[in-house]
């Protein structure tokens, strides 16, 4: 669980809020500056990652932000459709630093994102999600074969998905980099929108149960 999650709410809501003020700080400037010669603007590309760290609290404390694990969260999951992400830089922060960059980190991560599954298929038995909710995200966490194996259909991502991955590429580039123990770009221009029913992903548990047991396994015999 992310240390920043356990403390008293109160706390978590004035500290996310001061996180925030702080944090719109550089916006603010930008605009300023953007408003006296345009090409200023250009810095909110930079400004991004920022702006997705600042604002992970209190996103997850207005309920905007669903977690299912530490590093998988749904954004405006509703009993229609879970929108899957992986942790931001927020959660790498808090949840992620103490492992080691490359095979450890990214084994880690991968454990957490089938944990994630494991409680969405956990709610849609207990009935607090529908067998027809529509379960998706992009597909460059799994391999295509590992996504297949666990029922997910592969389809081409939209254009929303696309500038989606595009705003986010420096988050992107150093989260993936820390998880291959080098300097590595995603294939992002070939990432595809994975996406899967409840009741099918329930139909796959014992998969993705076996897959968590091998990553288990492997976090074991490396440590």
């Amino acid at each position: 669980m992310n240390k920043f999650y356990t403390q008293p709410k109160l706390l978590q809501w004035i500290e996310a809020i001061l996180l925030l003020i702080v944090g719109f700080y550089p916006a603010i400037l930008i605009i300023e500056w953007g408003d006296r010669q345009p090409l200023f603007y250009g810095l909110f590309f930079i400004y991004l990652p920022v702006g997705q760290f600042i604002t992970t609290p209190i996103f997850t404390l207005s309920g905007i932000y669903s977690y299912y694990s530490p590093m998988l969260l749904g954004y405006m999951s509703n009993k229609n459709q879970i929108d899957l992400h992986s942790g931001t830089s927020f959660d790498y922060l808090f949840v992620m630093r103490k492992y080691k960059a490359g095979f450890q980190f990214r084994n880690r991560i991968l454990t957490y994102h089938l944990e994630g599954l494991l409680h969405i298929i956990s709610q849609i038995e207990k009935n607090a999600v529908p067998t027809t909710v529509k379960i998706s995200g992009t597909s460059y966490f799994f391999s295509e074969r590992t996504l297949h194996k666990i029922g997910f259909e592969l389809e081409k991502t939209t254009l929303f998905y696309s500038i989606n991955l595009l705003a986010n590429a420096i988050d992107l580039l150093w989260m993936y980099s820390v998880s291959q123990g080098k300097l590595s770009m995603p294939k992002l221009w070939s990432a595809k929108k994975a996406s899967i029913e409840g009741g099918k992903l329930i139909e796959s548990k014992e998969i993705i149960i076996d897959l968590h047991k091998k990553l288990t396994f492997k976090k074991k015999t490396t440590t």
